[in-house]
């Protein structure tokens, strides 16, 4: 008998087509929407579970902390669903953490008290895996010319579901009030959250499917981490922890140059660990500035406010969905080429802080007789915003890929998910405490907070800068130093 060629050395993987990229796209949207849809009712659900007047401090707090754990969920279970991920592959944890995106929403909807509400939250943190391997996925799949594409697309679902979610929450909730032949005495009633989150449930079974039939793995057997047999030699995976010595920016090889590979203090080089934190003060800031928004819009028109329904929250939340478009069909293309991906993120950087920066100017609206005028103001101001927004994390999306060549890809982007989330829980707190201190100060002292995240933004970025400078003047993509199995 004729001899066998030997196997290759590299198994074949898929490549970047228009199915893969629509099933990207939808699992990426349908995590987003999950993340912020209850933001226009929260207030309101907190307000009835608790008692309490809905501008009563006490509902401020404990919104944020029920949006927040979610991402606290998210700190804690990145890194695992990363590092899973590149241990039995992408194909089984997207699938896995789409079903868990099903049943948790349901049981949200179905919540009659506030720890109800707080335990169904904490399920759909859990089971936030997606946001980590979707990356992850898409890392494997783009290269130097795809590369803005594919993450452009990524980032375009994320910012479309930042805009959708709320849109859905705002627009369906209470269905017994705005169409009550249909929805009253019913058991949309008894539950009024429970409409947003049915619908959502049934997008994201049906979005399984698809994937179920649709998504192909990424990682080959031969290619998946070896953590077993890293641990029998006496090695450590690679841990969040930066170097002390050595150059700044010593990566990339493949090799662990940080330390002696069997101490306790294996590293990431120095500027993967600054574009996790440039990502990091993104997330947060991010989510921050859409809760201020919303909570500033919703206060009574007696003590300065805008008084706005979360129905109205929702329209000029779909106004910004313009600039969603405006950005990724236009602007970021033009941009990349011409600008670079680090120019790209100082412009995205620029028009998200004028956006919210000019507050106190719509502010000059707030009082109700100005009709329509404060929804069109809020809405043109929300368009830039997203604009600037869906500049910026795509750019951080490709930045955080680039980051991780010559290291381990899920658990990169398990780290840099986790601590962004950290941001996404921290900051909108902390926002909110900060915006209890200032309302004292007066109508114009709620605007501060928009001004503190903004620098804090800020700071991320220059503490950042080299490691980003260097990431994006490198040669990009190079999958090689990825294919050894080894977990570091």
């Amino acid at each position: 008998m004729p001899a066998q060629p030997p196997q290759a050395a590299t198994e074949a993987k898929p490549r970047l087509n228009a199915k893969t990229m629509f099933v990207v796209g939808a699992i990426n949207l349908i995590d987003s929407i999950n993340m912020n849809m209850l933001l226009p009712y929260v207030d309101k659900m907190v307000s009835a579970y608790l008692d309490v007047s809905p501008q009563s401090p006490e509902v401020a707090t404990t919104a944020a902390l029920l949006i927040g754990v979610y991402s606290l969920l998210e700190v804690i279970v990145s890194p695992f669903w990363g590092m899973l991920a590149d241990m039995v592959g992408r194909r089984p944890c997207l699938l896995v953490g789409l079903a868990g995106s099903v049943i948790a929403p349901i049981l949200l909807g179905f919540s009659r008290n506030i720890a109800m509400a707080f335990a169904a939250r904490a399920l759909d943190g859990f089971f936030c895996g997606n946001m980590v391997v979707t990356k992850t996925y898409l890392g494997e799949l783009v290269d130097d010319k795809s590369e803005a594409r594919g993450f452009s697309l990524l980032a375009f679902c994320f910012s479309l579901g930042l805009i959708l979610g709320p849109a859905m929450g705002g627009q369906l909730v209470y269905p017994a009030s705005w169409a009550p032949n249909i929805f009253a005495g019913t058991i949309f009633d008894e539950y009024p959250f429970l409409l947003p989150n049915l619908v959502f449930a049934i997008f994201a079974a049906i979005s399984w499917c698809i994937a179920a039939f649709c998504i192909e793995e990424t990682l080959p057997k031969s290619q998946r981490c070896k953590c077993r047999n890293i641990r029998r030699q006496g090695t450590r995976p690679q841990t969040l922890q930066r170097a002390m010595s050595g150059p700044m920016h010593e990566m990339d090889s493949g090799v662990d140059t940080c330390t002696d590979p069997g101490s306790a203090g294996g590293c990431y080089p120095l500027s993967t660990i600054q574009v996790i934190i440039m990502y990091c003060g993104l997330t947060g800031s991010v989510m921050a500035q859409d809760q201020l928004m919303v909570w500033v819009v919703s206060y009574d028109h007696t003590v300065g406010g805008f008084e706005l329904s979360p129905r109205a929250i929702s329209i000029i939340q779909n106004v910004g969905a313009v600039g969603v478009m405006l950005s990724q069909l236009t602007l970021y293309p033009v941009l990349t080429k011409k600008l670079g991906f680090l120019n790209t993120l100082v412009v995205g950087f620029l028009l998200s802080s004028l956006a919210y920066g000019l507050f106190p100017v719509y502010g000059l609206l707030a009082n109700p007789q100005h009709g329509h005028w404060r929804e069109v103001v809020l809405g043109i101001g929300q368009c830039v915003f997203t604009t600037g927004t869906t500049l910026m994390f795509p750019t951080a999306f490709a930045f955080v890929n680039r980051a991780s060549q010559g290291l381990n890809r899920g658990a990169v982007n398990g780290w840099a998910h986790s601590s962004g989330a950290l941001c996404e829980a921290v900051f909108p707190y902390l926002a909110s405490v900060l915006l209890g201190y200032c309302n004292r100060m007066g109508s114009l002292g709620r605007y501060i907070p928009f001004y503190a995240v903004i620098f804090m933004y800020g700071l991320s970025i220059a503490f950042s800068w080299t490691g980003l400078r260097y990431i994006d003047q490198r040669t990009p993509l190079s999958d090689k130093a990825d294919e050894d199995g080894s977990c570091v």
